[in-house]
């Protein structure tokens, strides 16, 4: 019998760049990840620094639960 398991929520932190099957997000190591809205709208103002909490659904795929804008101070 298969059971699905939840997976834990993760921080991760990045910036966001568009591209052409949605947003990505870019980590400080160079690593590049798809991600998603659970609800599966894109908000319109996520493009620059963020930091979000999600968790990865596929190996290059992040499904977020919150997203937090971050200020370049």
């Amino acid at each position: 019998m298969n059971q699905t398991r939840k997976r834990p929520a993760s921080s991760f932190a990045g910036s966001i760049e568009r591209g052409p099957r949605g947003p990505i997000l870019r980590d400080d190591a160079g690593v590049s990840w798809r991600i998603g809205f659970a609800d599966g709208t894109v908000p319109d103002n996520v493009d620059g620094q963020v930091r979000i909490r999600g968790r990865v659904v596929d190996i290059d795929r992040i499904e977020v639960d919150y997203i937090e804008l971050q200020n370049d101070a």
